[in-house]
Order: structure tokens, then sequence, then C-alpha cells
């Protein structure tokens, strides 16, 4: 079984940005994350594939879950104010 210093639980921006953040600064560390859905590659909604033509609440939604989290299919552009939606 191997040993971490660190674990870090979600591939999600946040998550990432810790791990890069802590090898940085302590590149000593064993820094593992974990994520439960798909490598980007391997994330494909069966609505973008034109299979169904509403959610069928996968398992594992590959939207919302995997290496990058729902950010991984955005323009990057983050909306900083709650004046609206």
């Amino acid at each position: 079984m191997s040993r971490y210093d660190v674990i870090i639980i979600g591939a999600g921006p946040g998550g990432i940005f810790a791990a890069y953040e802590l090898m940085k600064k302590a590149p000593e560390l064993k820094v593992a994350v974990f994520e439960a859905g798909n490598p980007l590659e391997k994330r494909k909604c069966p609505i973008d594939g034109k299979k169904v033509k509403s959610c069928i609440n996968c398992k594992t939604c590959a939207i919302m879950s995997g290496f990058g989290g729902a950010g991984a299919f955005s323009d990057g552009k983050y909306n900083i104010t709650n004046d609206f939606g």
C-alpha cells in the first residue's frame, strides 16, 4: 500500500491547483489526487453524442466529474458577481 503525505479528493480546479501549489512549495511531499470521474479524453456525455435527448443521470456525470471538473468544458471565464444567475 502506498503512503502519501497529502491526499486530495477531487481533480476539479481546486484540487488540481492545490496539488500544483503543494508541489511548488514542497516538492519532497508525496501528493496523490483521487478523482471519481474519467480523464478528459474519455469524458463523453450521451446527450452530446445524440444517444439520448435529456439527462439520464449517469452514475458518474461526464460533464461535472473528471479531471478539470465542470470547468474543463468551459471557456475559462468565472462569474465573480451575483448580479445575475
